[in-house]
């Protein structure tokens, strides 16, 4: 019998679940034309047992309140935090003065997890209203009960929309800056190469709408018209907006952002605010992770239980398993045990692991992160194996296989919504990503 881990033991009842060749057509044509491609290959989701599924919502919201007083903690104004992170100002333009630019800054959190020996070890936090996978965990979770008979008769326990609690945020909104019910979703389909039409975005619209509130979509270029905006009127038909971009992307994209800017300084708030991306800044973790003198015993054990050894990287001293060595020195040493991480990268953009590459290419990798001042440096977490059913490529034939899964939360305004995970192929190693490694996407379900 297979050694217990963190996933435990929990199966589902096979005979409930559609037949093979009809569950791959139900998937083939639930998940097309979205953002990430389809995956009919999982003949089941991660079943997680309640309390487990449980534990992520908890830890991430806890540890949440820490990257957030830390980063909020660390400077008076935004300028100043900038500063503090070593971040260039033209990479954050979109700011606004007052308030709201802390209130709606983490109220969109994705943290990635690995499962190691000891339990969830959180990688990552994924913060603001560009985190992917909304759209695919929402369709995806609804497909696995629909597979299973329906949502009453799925053996899953209830779980809330994700989209449904997303959408609070901007019921929430309404109601407390006193805006019309009205939403703007700022996005662009030139991101997602794999898709034909506006369903993405469709379903976003439709989902709000189903909330009360009136929703259109709208292309960066298409902002100000839709907005109404010009011609001498400066009053916007929507003063709120979801903002699913990134700087990032959009400037690799070549997609001007003077829209956007225009919009906010129309009294137009696009939700989440800029500083999401300050919080989600990777030396914050670094930070938390090395501790910060306002943090309590409670503080420093949340981060030890659930936090890798993750260390801004500097020419520095650094206290690792009992020794205390220069952080560069014991990078070259321990090369296997460690992952070089940018602080700002997306997608897992330049994430470089020790154990995947050779002395050179991590030397040289390490070489920037010195010079940069822009990297972290995190232990390797050694991932537990989960058991899985694939069905063959091009067959109705199945068969079982461990991969390593990594667990993405969402959380929306404090609440659960969906879990998406990704797991490698069989025979693929590397960063578990979907566009840039092949990683499945799939969700984690209680039971």
């Amino acid at each position: 019998m297979a050694e217990e881990t963190w996933f435990g033991t929990a199966e589902l009842p096979e005979k409930s679940r559609l037949a093979v060749p009809e569950l791959t057509e139900h998937l083939d044509l639930t998940l097309d034309d979205l953002d990430y491609p389809v995956n009919s290959t999982s003949m089941n989701p991660v079943v997680l047992p309640q309390e487990r599924y449980t534990e992520l919502f908890d830890a991430t919201r806890q540890l949440l309140r820490l990257l957030r007083r830390a980063l909020f903690g660390i400077a008076p104004d935004f300028h100043g935090r900038l500063r503090a992170l070593g971040a260039a100002e033209e990479n954050y333009p979109l700011w606004v003065q007052g308030p709201l630019e802390e209130t709606y800054a983490t109220c969109m959190t994705r943290p990635d997890i690995a499962i190691g020996p000891t339990g969830p070890k959180f990688l990552e936090f994924n913060i603001g209203s560009g985190i992917g996978g909304v759209v695919e965990t929402s369709v995806q979770s609804a497909a696995w009960k629909a597979a299973y008979g329906g949502a009453h008769a799925a053996p899953f326990r209830a779980t809330p929309d994700p989209l449904s609690v997303r959408d609070q945020i901007f019921v929430r909104a309404v109601r407390d800056l006193g805006t019309p019910p009205a939403v703007a979703i700022v996005g662009a389909l030139r991101e997602f190469n794999a898709v034909r039409t506006t369903r993405y975005f469709d379903i976003q619209v439709q989902s709000l709408r189903n909330q009360g509130l009136q929703a259109e979509y709208f292309e960066p270029e298409q902002l100000l018209q839709g907005l109404g905006l010009g011609g001498g009127n400066s009053t916007p038909r929507y003063r709120l907006g979801l903002r699913h971009f990134t700087i990032f992307d959009w400037t690799r994209l070549g997609i001007d952002l003077a829209p956007m800017r225009s919009a906010l300084d129309a009294e137009c708030f696009l939700i989440a605010s800029q500083s999401a991306y300050l919080v989600a800044n990777k030396k914050v973790l670094g930070w938390v992770s090395e501790g910060l003198p306002w943090m309590t015993a409670e503080d420093h054990a949340l981060v030890e239980r659930y936090l890798p050894w993750t260390r801004t990287v500097s020419d520095r001293p650094v206290r690792w398993r009992g020794t205390t060595r220069p952080l560069p020195e014991l990078l070259l040493s321990e090369r296997e045990n460690f992952v070089l991480k940018p602080a700002i990268g997306l997608g897992s953009h330049g994430v470089v692991l020790g154990r995947h590459v050779d002395d050179a290419a991590w030397r040289a990798t390490l070489d920037t992160a010195l010079s940069t001042g822009q990297y972290i440096a995190q232990e390797y977490v050694e991932p537990v194996p989960y058991r899985v059913e694939l069905r063959e490529e091009g067959s109705e034939d199945t068969y079982e296989t461990d991969v390593h899964p990594v667990l993405s939360p969402f959380l929306f305004d404090g609440q659960p919504g969906g879990c998406l995970v990704r797991y490698l192929p069989p025979g693929r190693v590397g960063v578990t990503t979907i566009q840039g490694n092949g990683a499945l996407p799939s969700v984690a379900l209680p039971v």
